[in-house]
């Protein structure tokens, strides 16, 4: 009886062997997107004036295809919910989707953001992500300075 049971036990850490060794193949390797050469603002400046276009480009490399890339922007200030007051002037906030480049493993993105001319001048978190088919994300953050409107 004993044999059987060395035996049973023996199949099983065989099995078991096998089991961790193909689940941890090189096949498996999650392939994240990711973003290159990012540039927030003409030559990178990381600033743009209320009443212009922020500039933004990126190079992005997704295996798994791209599904959606999101940009948000918000006050500084934002970051401490706390401190809210009711009818504060809290700046400028700016959210969008892009879906338009969905399916694509790579692709180079340019977009102008229309900054409106009364957009509180001063310092804004701006956040760019990229999700793949896979639910898998990559992110970049920066800090981004709005100025005072031209004086025509």
């Amino acid at each position: 009886m004993k044999t059987i049971t060395d035996n049973i036990l023996k199949v099983f850490v065989i099995l078991a062997i096998a089991i961790v060794t193909i689940s941890c193949s090189k096949d498996d390797e999650v392939k994240m997107p990711e973003i290159l050469e990012f540039e927030l603002g003409h030559n990178n400046s990381k600033t743009v004036r209320a009443g212009s276009h922020l500039h933004i480009d990126a190079e992005i490399l997704a295996e798994n295809r791209i599904d959606v890339i999101e940009i948000d922007i918000h006050y500084e200030g934002e970051h401490v919910k706390s401190l809210r007051i009711a009818g504060a002037d809290h700046g400028w906030e700016f959210e969008i989707s892009y879906d338009k480049f969905r399916g694509l493993k790579n692709t180079t993105f340019h977009e102008d953001i229309d900054v409106p001319a009364d957009a509180r001048p001063g310092e804004y978190h701006f956040h760019f992500k990229v999700i793949d088919m896979e639910g898998y994300t990559a992110s970049f953050e920066d800090d981004l300075i709005v100025l005072e409107p031209e004086i025509e």
